[in-house]
């Protein structure tokens, strides 16, 4: 286990857990609010806008088909005889690929090996030039989102020299990529349609914690927002 993953668990027990993150009483919490609210508001506000305007063009995306942190992939192989090829929860990556290929994102090559008298028949999926402009990392995007508001944060908590904080906003959606109205796509990603309809409700999450260079979105939290 990495030293980052080990700060994150350490950090997810210790917010979810306010009365373990210091020692001796808390302050009243009318008093930490209005302390928190003029401290760190401004702060993690224009962390998340300069995080979400560095991103060009669309920034909403697709959960990551090509790997994921730093083990971003050109390809992806599946075994295109396994109906229900399921690497999480409610995903199917065979069909979202196939979604993908037939709005001209992705294309794939089919192939037959033989080994110990089993034969395999696989899919081998690349991004096309269209899916490559339309990626973000290891994810393609779909629609641009900008950030509406703050909701609330919990934190930050200190764990030694190292600081961080949950933090809840909403997102206001525009220029969706026409592809992304595609029925196949959207059953294929359940995830879509919600964003589509530019309901600035819903409320993500992301962890901001504290390095030399100030606070920025954490490194193991950047890959999942925005879907």
């Amino acid at each position: 286990m990495t030293i980052e993953i080990r700060k994150w668990l350490r950090v997810l027990l210790l917010v979810g857990v306010p009365a373990l993150a210091s020692a001796g009483e808390a302050p009243p919490a009318t008093k930490y609010n209005s302390r928190a609210k003029a401290e760190y508001g401004p702060v993690f506000t224009q962390v998340l806008q300069k995080f979400i305007g560095s991103r060009a063009g669309p920034n909403i995306c697709l959960p990551p088909l090509f790997g994921f942190g730093d083990n971003v992939t050109e390809t992806v192989e599946l075994n295109a005889d396994q109906e229900n090829d399921v690497p999480l929860p409610g995903s199917n990556r065979l069909k979202q690929l196939k979604a993908l290929e037939a709005v001209g994102l992705v294309a794939g090559t089919e192939s037959t090996r033989t080994q110990n008298d089993k034969t395999r028949h696989t899919i081998t999926f690349r991004r096309t030039a269209k899916g490559q402009a339309a990626s973000q990392g290891p994810a393609i995007c779909y629609a641009r989102g900008e950030l509406d508001r703050i909701v609330k944060w919990k934190g930050p908590v200190a764990l030694g020299e190292y600081q961080a904080a949950f933090v809840y906003y909403t997102v206001k959606t525009g220029l969706v990529e026409d592809w992304a109205r595609n029925p196949d796509v959207q059953a294929a990603f359940p995830t879509i349609a919600p964003n589509l309809k530019g309901d600035d409700s819903k409320v993500r999450q992301v962890v901001i914690d504290l390095s030399s260079e100030g606070w920025d979105i954490a490194e193991y939290s950047k890959y999942v927002q925005l879907q």
